[in-house]
């Protein structure tokens, strides 16, 4: 998919692509492109929580959203607590590049009666395991993947981002260690 000199580019924290918004070489464009993907994301009945930005952090090359149909929510009330568990997906999407990567994503937040939020979880998306899709998921998975390409994005599949980094590099992530980065360390990082 990517060429070593472009993985590189990327590691450094800079934009590649000829397709807007990433030609504009500009990451609050790319931003704003989302937004509309977004809404349409949205319109289309697909639930979506986005994490903050650069996960409150540090920073990330990749936006991340949790995307779920209503069906894969489950929620348990008890006398003083209200604890809502989703299976979803997890949505990398590049700040630098026009790929995404798609994969599983679990999610689950307690809530006090008056609305104020208790405690919370989720699960990493950074293991090649969790891009292996359960078919109840498979219809959300291709829905969202005729969204993204109408928006011009590749969607990398396991055998785009599961090989060895083929060149020493020092990737400022905290997902993997320095002699085990994947080619999806290289596109998706996050330092905290």
């Amino acid at each position: 998919m990517f060429s070593n000199d472009e993985l590189k580019v990327l590691i450094a924290g800079e934009m590649i692509g000829d397709i807007y918004p990433y030609s504009s070489r500009n990451e609050q464009e790319v931003d704003h492109y989302l937004k509309r993907l977004i809404a349409e994301v949205k319109r289309e009945k697909i639930q979506v929580i986005e994490e903050p930005a650069h996960f409150g952090s540090g920073y990330a090359s990749y936006f991340e959203w949790c995307c779920y149909g209503d069906e894969h929510v489950t929620v348990n009330d008890d006398e003083h607590t209200r604890t809502v568990e989703i299976e979803g997906l997890a949505v990398a999407i590049s700040r630098l590049a026009p790929v995404v990567l798609i994969g599983r994503m679990d999610r689950s937040d307690t809530f006090a009666k008056d609305g104020k939020s208790l405690s919370g979880g989720r699960s990493v998306f950074s293991q090649l395991s969790d891009l292996h899709i359960e078919p109840a998921f498979i219809p959300l998975v291709q829905r969202l993947e005729r969204l993204f390409m109408k928006y011009q994005y590749t969607i990398l599949r396991k055998e785009d981002v599961s090989r060895l980094l083929p060149f020493q590099a020092d990737i400022p992530t905290i997902l993997r260690e320095k002699r085990d980065y994947l080619i999806w360390d290289a596109i998706f990082y996050w330092e905290d």
